[in-house]
């Protein structure tokens, strides 16, 4: 009688393991679009996520007042971290004897939003500028929230998080823009 529970037992644990979901994993595009030339050395300090993108879960906005997450579909790892390695593969390297400025940056959203045409990505990012060489707590040099949305191909996970990368590459070179002004 023990012989049979034991084997049931392995027999329910290998069913289990064999009807889990593939959990599919996705990072933004580090590859530098080329199209971001600050006109000073921009140094991504910080970021911080809100609470609803502090999940490891790709965000759906599936209607004004209902957010989803896709079950399967994750980010890497955390979303800060992937933001931040983007913003620097958008910025570039430093360029010696060029000011620097350091950037504090807070996700705001970095969503699939459904909508009657379809998903669009929609990313916005508040973004703190300040002279890295002077206290944290004094005035910022510059801040501003910026907003890019645009459709994806198809409604997917993967295709909201290629749209997602070309939105962060858009706001890198409005950031890129703005500062050149300081």
């Amino acid at each position: 009688m023990r012989t049979k529970l034991q084997l049931v037992a392995v027999v329910c644990c290998l069913t289990a393991c064999a009807s889990a979901p593939k959990i599919n994993y996705y990072t933004l595009d580090m590859e530098s679009s080329g199209t971001v030339n600050p006109p000073v050395n921009l140094v991504v300090e910080r970021v911080r996520t809100t609470d609803a993108l502090s999940r490891n879960q790709i965000m759906v906005l599936a209607s004004p007042t209902r957010v989803e997450y896709y079950a399967t579909d994750h980010w890497v790892g955390n979303l800060a971290d992937i933001v931040r390695q983007k913003l620097t593969a958008e910025f570039g390297p430093g360029v010696e004897g060029r000011q620097s400025l350091a950037l504090s940056v807070m996700v705001l959203s970095c969503e699939q939003v459904d909508g009657a045409a379809g998903a669009d990505a929609r990313m916005q990012l508040r973004v703190t500028v300040r002279d890295p060489s002077e206290k944290r707590y004094r005035e910022p040099l510059f801040e501003k929230t910026y907003e890019v949305s645009r459709p994806a191909e198809n409604n997917s996970a993967s295709a909201i998080v290629e749209a997602l990368s070309i939105c962060a590459e858009e706001i890198a070179a409005d950031i890129a823009v703005d500062v050149g002004g300081l």
